[in-house]
């Protein structure tokens, strides 16, 4: 995923669109921004990075335009 990409979800049937800002590599027991508090709606995904280890966190945040 790239800055501007849309990110589409389902929830309780209804459509809610993100695009995404920015996305981070962090060390893999960084919590700092999975647990961070927002003042408006935002999705962070997050995956490993490398693929296949655990390393570290492929981190993509996402906020509804």
């Amino acid at each position: 995923l790239e800055n501007g990409d849309e990110i589409s979800l389902y929830y309780l049937g209804r459509r809610y669109n993100y695009y995404v800002y920015d996305k981070k590599i962090v060390d893999a027991n960084d919590v700092e921004y999975i647990t961070k508090k927002y003042n408006q709606p935002n999705l962070t995904l997050q995956t490993c990075w490398p693929p296949g280890t655990t390393l570290k966190r492929l981190l993509v945040f996402a906020k509804p335009r």
